[in-house]
């Protein structure tokens, strides 16, 4: 079977070791699949009203600040964050998992940088012992005070610290109007990798070929192309829709890109982005075998930003958003607070070379009165994972180059 990959799927998602919540400390295996399985949920989630778009999403970023929101919530609201991630980061075992996972992440022949910031309102005085508390269950970050009631001075701190982070991919990540005087809390992630494949793609291999559209029309696009042996497999939905699963390693053999896409050119792709979940992802990786192949693959690039608070609705996260009911009083027991936006930006750009991601994360937390703001020539998805732990790095979707 000769397979071509030309429209391209990006879901996005560097993913972080947590417990399951009430359940004991689990094995790191499963570990990594619980962290896996909210990442791709939430993606599912903020999918929902996008359709048939190119996007791309970054898992471990939204979870990162949420598992940090763990530590600065209690009550329901709590409860509810616990019960949508699927995990809790109570436990000195959990809290040394989270940071040998940001270690295992980094390895040869890629680059994986993943930073933390807190950004605190100047003269909001923090419940005694939160920042320890947080440190010590999630490991460094940059801990600021921040004036808020700058405006826009804040966002331009952040945005800068966001930029820095991800090698001057991710910008603007805070839009204007975000910070005012009622912020008091900016919990800020930001991710950064890049990897050159294990063997390159030829450039003067790289020619025009028609990839399809979701509407069936078809567009002309730069399309990279390799004969190796992939691991490779064809696999059917619960329905009896058959589809094909490619993985391309990058250098150093423990990132690896994963492509998936319908056998039949007019599938949509939503046929298999709702088939996302940790055991599907294992499933894949567990039925493959080498075969030789042609690999035909889109060069793109996208830029997606993302309001992640109808998603976390969605999952049941409902009180952090609500004034009446919110309970950040681990964080501050001064004043009520109130969880304003969850925000997100993610670019990548796919080359001959290799891949370059970089994503940036942030829940923005308000005094409870401010405003709350293989032939694959058509849609298919990709998840770039990491070997060793199973932790699904990246996912998203194409549906135009």
């Amino acid at each position: 079977m000769r397979v071509t990959l030309t429209s391209l799927v990006a879901l996005v998602a560097l993913v972080a070791l947590v417990a399951l919540g009430g359940a004991g400390t689990p094995e790191p295996g499963r570990v990594s699949q619980l962290v896996t399985d909210f990442g791709l949920r939430l993606f599912r989630a903020a999918l929902g009203p996008r359709g048939d778009t190119n996007v791309v999403f970054a898992p471990y970023g939204a979870t990162s600040v949420l598992v940090a929101l763990q530590v600065a919530t209690a009550g329901r609201g709590r409860r509810q964050l616990e019960e949508a991630t699927g995990f809790s980061i109570d436990g000195s075992e959990v809290s040394a998992e989270l940071r040998g996972l940001r270690r295992a992440l980094r390895g040869p022949g890629h680059v994986l940088a993943v930073a933390e910031g807190l950004f605190v309102a100047r003269g909001v005085a923090l419940s005694p012992g939160f920042v320890a508390r947080l440190l010590r269950a999630l490991g460094p970050r940059s801990v600021a005070r921040v004036d808020f009631g700058r405006g826009e001075g804040a966002r331009s701190l952040l945005n800068a610290w966001a930029r820095e982070r991800t090698q001057g991919l991710v910008a603007g990540l805070v839009p204007p109007g975000a910070l005012g005087p009622r912020t008091r809390l900016v919990l800020a992630s930001a991710q950064f990798f890049r990897g050159g494949w294990g063997t390159p793609f030829a450039p003067g291999a790289t020619r025009g070929r028609p990839f399809r559209r979701p509407d069936g029309t078809d567009v002309t696009v730069p399309m990279m192309a390799r004969a190796d042996r992939f691991s490779c497999g064809d696999f059917e939905t619960p329905e009896g829709v058959p589809y094909t699963v490619v993985e391309v390693p990058y250098a150093g053999g423990e990132v690896a890109l994963l492509l998936a896409a319908p056998l039949e050119r007019d599938v949509p792709i939503v046929t298999l982005t709702r088939l996302l979940d940790a055991r599907s992802v294992t499933h894949w990786v567990t039925n493959l075998s080498p075969a030789p192949r042609v690999l035909v693959l889109p060069r793109f690039s996208l830029d997606t930003s993302w309001d992640l608070r109808g998603p976390l609705k969605s999952l049941g996260v409902l009180d952090l958003f609500d004034p009446e009911a919110a309970d950040f009083s681990p964080l501050s027991g001064e004043e009520h607070l109130v969880l304003g936006q969850v925000l997100q930006k993610v670019r990548m750009e796919v080359t001959e070379n290799g891949t370059e991601v970089a994503s940036a994360s942030a829940a923005v937390v308000y005094s409870r009165m401010a405003p709350l703001e293989i032939l694959l020539d058509r849609p298919f998805l990709f998840l770039i994972r990491h070997r060793p732990t199973g932790t699904v790095l990246f996912v998203g979707q194409v549906t135009e180059p």
